[in-house]
């Protein structure tokens, strides 16, 4: 069978109001019930042969069910990864999916500072928070990749700070996503948009870690 994945947003809403965010997500916006992706989605799924589904957001932790979605898409043979910015997932919630099997999961971080990844995020409080639960995910095998948007409040060294983290916490990848033209990232281009000078710096600083781990620009 060909290999088909797809991206599942589960809800609009978010916790956090980051400057880039390309759907404008926040405390606001609809959540798809989980009926709906019972009943509809996931038969749409297996008929298309879809074998692999990313849930997206917004944030898809603030979903009230999302421990039960995974469920249903895991007794559907569907493997799931999730797109998470990490500052909302309870040791539960980590445990459950550890034991569920075949999920992984991908955490957004900015830079290694609060003023730099909790600032671009809108919120200080959040780096401490998504470290924490990166280290989490780690020691239960969860943790897939980093994905980092560089931006001007960061400084280069952060950015292989950043890649030293991942390796000690087995990352498998990371991956150096452009500020979106969408959304937030239309107003946020001119301020916080890294040059093509700055996104070569990073590259000429990170490459080094090529060696031990996947770093996509």
């Amino acid at each position: 069978l060909p290999y088909r994945k797809a991206l599942l947003q589960i809800t609009e809403r978010c916790n956090l109001r980051c400057a880039h965010c390309f759907v404008l997500a926040g405390n606001y916006g609809d959540t798809m019930p989980i009926e709906v992706i019972r009943d509809v989605v996931i038969p749409r799924l297996r008929d298309c042969q879809v074998i692999s589904v990313t849930l997206t957001g917004g944030e898809p932790f603030v979903h009230p069910d999302i421990i039960k979605i995974v469920h249903l898409l895991r007794n559907a043979d569907i493997r799931v990864g999730i797109c998470t910015n990490g500052i909302s997932i309870s040791q539960d919630q980590v445990e459950t999916l550890a034991k569920i099997g075949n999920v992984h999961l991908n955490v957004s971080l900015d830079g290694f500072r609060p003023e730099s990844h909790g600032k671009f995020r809108g919120d200080k409080t959040s780096f401490v928070k998504t470290i924490e639960t990166i280290r989490r995910l780690s020691q239960y095998r969860l943790l897939q990749g980093l994905l980092v948007t560089p931006n001007n409040l960061a400084e280069i060294n952060e950015y292989a700070e950043l890649c030293e983290f991942a390796i000690q916490n087995g990352v498998i990848y990371v991956l150096m996503n452009p500020l979106s033209i969408m959304g937030r990232g239309i107003k946020a281009q001119g301020k916080l948009k890294a040059s093509n000078e700055v996104m070569q710096q990073i590259r000429d600083i990170t490459s080094p870690f090529s060696n031990c781990i996947r770093i996509a620009y």
